[in-house]
């Protein structure tokens, strides 16, 4: 056991050197020493490291749990309440078979902050990837793969997971001690009875003269027959979605009307670049302008975008993907796809108009606001675009 324990403690004690090191390059402060309050936290935070770790290894069959990537995988379990330790760094709880579900359980729910609810829902399929208490004063973690194998990942998503944990109580902390609300005396917005906030704007008398009931059911009529055809991706559904709902929930709230012709037009930006990333499958290779190469599962925009940022010698202006250009921009994006005769001449001046109307909502100096006819029109043309796309 002591092997194991003087194994980990130089494990993490370099764990803790990169996360230090990154940590540090990622938040830094600018040339003249400025930066947010809550880098200034979170820099004098992780100066402190490292913190102590308890961790446990579990033998998972794979076979019955393929998303698990090894047979032995981690449980480390982080204490950022006492940081700064310089002896007992690592607490280590030995090695458990997965079949061997009561010592599991007792060792997780006694050691590692789980429930007895969220253990039966651990061990269901292994699909949990990390907790913490109320205060964030201790993060679990449990990558699905070994850690000592997977150390560059491992890192990611330490600082990712387990770490952003920590940024997040931050920021919160930060949040609450709101100096601005002190120096100038502001007030909180007042909280409304339900009787009030489920009133029907007043503004909304121009448009119905209508009982509330009935006008709620005349604004789910207006939009309940906009519909997107089944291969339209549900993660443009979902935006869409919103888009609708913000139209019917604009009789509570009559600006909700804008936001919802700002959401369709989201929705058109969502369904223009899964429809390009849709081609590509569940693997492509990327090419930077030296001729390095390099194999990546599904993509998305924001994915490829992280790629290239977290990398030196990857500009995605010059990135390739399959042997083509990166679609970098809106432009790029609709040559791509009338270039595969994806969409017609007529249907890009289409997409870039509501693109233009996605910009001009998205970057604002004053907020305008329009009628519900004009979240409906929006509604209608980005449906017909969208499923243009995907027919």
């Amino acid at each position: 056991m002591n092997e194991k324990v003087a194994e980990w403690t130089k494990f993490f004690n370099k764990v803790f050197s990169e996360v230090k090191k990154r940590v540090l390059e990622q938040y830094s402060f600018e040339e003249d020493g400025s930066g947010p309050p809550e880098i200034i936290h979170l820099r004098e935070l992780v100066a402190k490291f490292p913190c102590p770790v308890r961790i446990l290894e579990i033998k998972v069959d794979t076979k019955k749990h393929p998303h698990i990537k090894d047979e032995v995988c981690q449980v480390i379990r982080y204490d950022y309440s006492k940081l700064g330790i310089a002896k007992g760094l690592v607490e280590y709880h030995g090695l458990i078979n997965e079949e061997d579900s009561e010592k599991l359980r007792e060792t997780l729910t006694k050691n590692f902050d789980l429930s007895d609810n969220a253990f039966e829902e651990l061990i269901r399929d292994y699909a949990i990837m990390g907790w913490c208490d109320g205060e964030t004063n201790f993060y679990t973690q449990f990558p699905h793969y070994n850690i000592k194998t997977n150390f560059k990942l491992f890192i990611h998503e330490y600082l990712m997971d387990a770490f952003g944990s920590l940024v997040t109580k931050i920021s919160q902390k930060i949040g609450k001690d709101n100096e601005w609300n002190s120096k100038f005396n502001l007030r909180p917005d007042p909280i409304l009875p339900f009787s009030e906030i489920t009133k029907m704007d007043e503004r909304l008398g121009s448009c119905f003269s209508l009982a509330e009931g009935e006008g709620v059911e005349q604004l789910q009529n207006e939009v309940a027959n906009i519909q997107l055809i089944p291969p339209v991706p549900e993660d443009v559904k979902r935006v869409f979605r919103r888009a609708k709902d913000l139209h019917i929930y604009g009789f509570f709230r009559y600006n909700f009307f804008t936001i919802s012709q700002h959401y369709a037009y989201l929705a058109l930006e969502s369904a223009i670049k899964n429809r390009y990333y849709q081609s590509f499958g569940d693997e492509s290779t990327l090419s930077n302008q030296k001729g390095k190469t390099t194999k990546i599962g599904r993509l998305d925009h924001q994915r490829v975008i992280d790629f290239c940022r977290e990398r030196k010698d990857w500009n995605p202006y010059t990135l390739q993907i399959n042997g083509e250009p990166f679609a970098y921009t809106t432009r790029n994006l609709l040559d791509w796809l009338v270039k595969k005769r994806i969409l017609n001449i007529w249907e890009r001046k289409q997409c870039e108009n509501g693109m233009r109307f996605r910009h001009l909502m998205s970057h604002i100096t004053s907020p305008s606001i329009f009628p519900p006819i004009y979240s409906v029109m929006a509604l209608e043309f980005v449906a017909d675009i969208i499923n243009r796309l995907y027919s």
